[in-house]
């Protein structure tokens, strides 16, 4: 990035500084921030993350269950209500909960639990009340004179919450009564379909959400986002 001219502020003026760093004004600020920084920030060349898309993600999961997923799409994180918001000695605690829905054309294959699918088709995941622990650890880096933070670690935890939804078409191709019938199954049995299977595609998710966040600290100066 090159030098800036005058002292133009770069970040968006809804991104409010909290004096103090108070974990009472973070949660404030983060809550009421969210749907706007969700929607993306094209002047800084932040991509959204809500809606989160994903051309094309293939994945092997254990037991050689193997999944693709085309024109994918995850919404649901700008109307996620934050728990709670720390900072101190350059690191970020952030826990938060979401409603998350994943659309895309799926194709899956191989044997999951104790069914063997072969099908493909239009898809849908819901997940109710999901919580999303994340720890940021930062690096202050000094570029053109100006102080930027850059993005040491990205940890995250992540637990399903209270329901997660299968909505998936022709499951077994041609065989519409046994497909609602693996549906079932596979909605009745949500939360070890998850566990056994669903971490890869979070792990997915993440990526793409750490990479974005990454680029805007980036780009914005430290004493425009925190304020000791």
């Amino acid at each position: 990035m090159g030098v800036r001219s005058g002292s133009a502020r770069l970040a968006p003026s809804y991104i409010k500084p909290c004096p103090g760093l108070t974990a009472e004004c973070l949660k404030k600020t983060v809550q009421e921030t969210l749907p706007h920084f969700a929607a993306g920030i094209p002047t800084l060349g932040v991509e959204p993350i809500d809606p989160l898309t994903k051309d094309h993600v293939a994945l092997t999961l254990p037991g050689e269950f193997k999944i693709e997923l085309n024109n994918g799409s995850m919404t649901g994180i700008r109307k996620c209500n934050i728990d709670s918001v720390t900072y101190q000695k350059d690191e970020a605690d952030l826990k938060m909960h979401c409603n998350l829905t994943v659309m895309g054309r799926y194709k899956a294959y191989g044997r999951i639990l104790i069914v063997t699918i072969n099908g493909e088709g239009d898809g849908k995941v819901k997940v109710r009340n999901a919580f999303l622990h994340a720890k940021i650890r930062f690096d202050n880096k000094v570029r053109d004179g100006i102080t930027y933070y850059e993005v040491k670690d990205f940890d995250t935890s992540f637990t399903y919450g209270d329901k997660v939804t299968f909505v998936l078409k022709n499951l077994f191709q041609g065989n519409a009564e046994l497909s609602e019938a693996v549906l079932l199954f596979l909605n009745e049995n949500w939360k070890q379909v998850t566990e056994e299977f669903g971490r890869p595609i979070v792990d997915e998710l993440i990526d793409i959400v750490y990479k974005i966040v990454k680029k805007f600290f980036e780009v914005v100066p430290k004493n425009e986002l925190f304020v000791d």
